[in-house]
């Protein structure tokens, strides 16, 4: 991964995280409410699947998009029973449209 790519893969967690405790967690963070994260990272293969494939298979998420083209979407929700969102799927799309990279937070334990 190049120099610019990891700062701006930085920049939009460090916004994510921070965008994240302004609101109360979702019961789910897909529009099917039985998909875990790990299943939903598993329908999603970077240089390969696009935006309209991942909007399909995961539904509408948080969006951040920079002047260069690329966005960074966020699926976010909470455990039964935890006070605030622990578990996220963030997704890198390439100005193309193309997911570029993937990571998973999940709850600690």
């Amino acid at each position: 991964m190049t120099g610019p790519t990891i700062r701006l893969w930085g920049a939009a967690t460090i916004c994510l995280v921070t965008l994240s405790g302004c609101a109360a967690p979702p019961a789910s963070a897909f529009r099917d409410p039985g998909l875990s994260v790990q299943s939903a990272n598993q329908r999603i293969t970077p240089g390969v699947s696009t935006r309209a494939d991942v909007a399909a298979a995961l539904g509408p998420a948080a969006v951040v998009n920079f002047d260069n083209g690329f966005e960074v979407w966020a699926y976010r929700s909470a455990s039964p029973g935890a006070e605030s969102i622990d578990t996220e799927l963030v997704i890198l799309l390439s100005p193309s449209g193309v997911v570029k990279k993937t990571r998973l937070r999940l709850p600690p334990g």
